[in-house]
């Protein structure tokens, strides 16, 4: 194997079956006069799909002080089930949350930001008329948070590796969980990631995808 390319010559393709975006979106708010909100404990909004989404973007406004924050999925605001969930270490002076995540299908939802350390303002838009907003927990009518819902597509098979493709051995590199190039256990060889394996660059696998040369 040649550190930085796929080089079985038993491996072709390998597709996925994933729902991709679809340029589609709403928004949870349906104003335009827009202020600074400093978050106490914690900030949420309820949203309605019409359709399978696949990513979060939340408008944050001026960060005074580096802090983390947690953002979580729920299906309503009494918290019964907890989708997806990330851990945010945000720094001055903004900047726009991106939660990408496996689809989920149309309906009900909650998002919800919890302030951990920091001193951290999201964008709220006062004159929406939605009321779907939570300030610490508790409703309110004061204004929605600017964030939009990404919507996805139907399932589509995508290619997402083939002979001679280049692996990313450079920029960025895997930290922890399976190592570039090492056989991990007996049935998965020359192991290229895993899902959760973490990224030097502060990221994190998504989707594992790993290949094996078969003996005939």
């Amino acid at each position: 194997m040649t550190i930085g390319k796929i080089t079985s010559s038993q491996q072709n393709i390998v597709f996925a079956s994933v729902r991709v975006e679809d340029d589609t979106f709403i928004e949870t708010h349906n104003g335009t006069i827009k202020i600074d909100y400093f978050i106490d404990e914690s900030v949420g909004e309820e949203f309605t799909t019409t359709k399978w989404y696949g990513r979060l973007k939340i408008k944050m406004s001026n960060i005074i002080e580096s802090g983390l924050v947690k953002l979580v999925i729920y299906d309503s605001p009494t918290k019964n089930i907890a989708y997806h969930d990330i851990k945010i270490t945000l720094s001055p002076p903004n900047a726009t949350i991106h939660l990408a995540f496996n689809p989920l299908p149309m309906g009900d939802y909650y998002w919800e930001l919890e302030r951990i350390s920091g001193n951290i303002g999201i964008s709220v838009v006062t004159n929406s008329t939605i009321h779907k907003a939570y300030k610490n927990g508790i409703a309110t009518s004061d204004w929605d948070i600017e964030s939009k819902i990404m919507y996805v597509g139907d399932k589509i098979d995508k290619p997402i590796a083939v002979v001679g493709d280049t692996i990313d051995s450079g920029v960025t590199t895997i930290s922890s969980g399976s190592t570039l190039g090492v056989v991990m256990v007996a049935s998965v060889e020359k192991n290229i990631s895993r899902i959760d394996d973490t990224l030097t660059n502060d990221g994190k696998i998504l989707t594992g995808c790993w290949f094996a040369e078969l003996e005939d």
